[in-house]
């Protein structure tokens, strides 16, 4: 190899350290990019998981507990970004980058308290809480009546909004207080031997002064033949979530 098939190489190898480090830098950037959005989901607290069936579920799928528990809680998170965002984009989600802001979760979870209330007085609100139903993506979704009680939560911390209107530039607040999957009373069908599972949410929704926006339980009822946590989620998630977006939309914007 002569002195000029030296200095090309040499060249050539140069251009291309600069070029890869470069790009690391731009890497490195992207990496530390802000997560914002005007509307926050918080996931469910995992203990606030209230299932009836996690025995045929592992029978299904061979998880255990925190697995099947951890799939059905980030399956909700997942339907009720997609419906949220078609509302308004971006949102924050707590599995988008659950290394910077598990710290955060559980501050959250730490300034927050359950409540038992009626569902027509979860807080001094003006929105008022009728029961609802509705056909959504082919199932049948139902919004408990005023004189059940629901999962509420209370922000005792007064720090804690402002705090995650500061970082996250949010103005809405959905809290996700818990999720339940159990059976309806009564609903065996000795024709199809099966009988019905209902998936019932519970949610707060809060804007950055506290103001309640809207609050209550909605549920999807579906056969017990569907054992699959993969067929559930198809069914029931996303009505449930589509409902509780329109709740909200309809309350933040009345005159739509």
């Amino acid at each position: 190899m002569n002195i000029k098939q030296i200095i090309f190489f040499f060249s050539l190898f140069c251009f291309s350290l600069s070029s890869f480090s470069q790009e690391g830098v731009r890497n490195i950037g992207d990496s530390k990019k802000e997560i914002t959005g005007k509307i926050m989901i918080i996931p469910f607290e995992p203990k606030m998981y209230m299932s009836e069936f996690d025995q045929k579920f592992n029978q299904q799928t061979k998880w255990d507990f925190k697995q099947i528990r951890e799939f059905f809680r980030h399956q909700l998170d997942k339907e009720l970004k997609l419906k949220f965002q078609s509302i308004s984009s971006p949102v924050v989600s707590f599995y988008t980058d659950s290394v910077k802001t598990a710290k955060d979760l559980t501050y959250i979870y730490q300034s927050t308290t359950i409540s038992f209330d009626l569902v027509d007085k979860p807080t001094a609100t003006t929105v008022e809480n009728k029961k609802q139903s509705g056909i959504k993506d082919g199932q049948l979704v139902v919004e408990i009546s005023n004189d059940k009680k629901f999962t509420n939560i209370k922000t005792p911390n007064n720090e804690l909004i402002p705090y995650l209107n500061k970082k996250y530039k949010s103005e809405y607040f959905i809290f996700i207080n818990e999720l339940d999957i159990r059976m309806v009373p009564d609903s065996y069908s000795l024709a199809t031997d099966s009988y019905l599972r209902e998936v019932q949410v519970h949610y707060t929704i809060i804007d950055k002064n506290l103001k309640l926006i809207t609050a209550g339980a909605v549920s999807s009822k579906i056969s017990s033949k569907e054992e699959h946590p993969k067929k559930i989620v198809a069914l029931a998630f996303s009505p449930i979530a589509g409902f509780i977006a329109t709740k909200f939309n309809n309350s933040v914007n009345p005159k739509q």
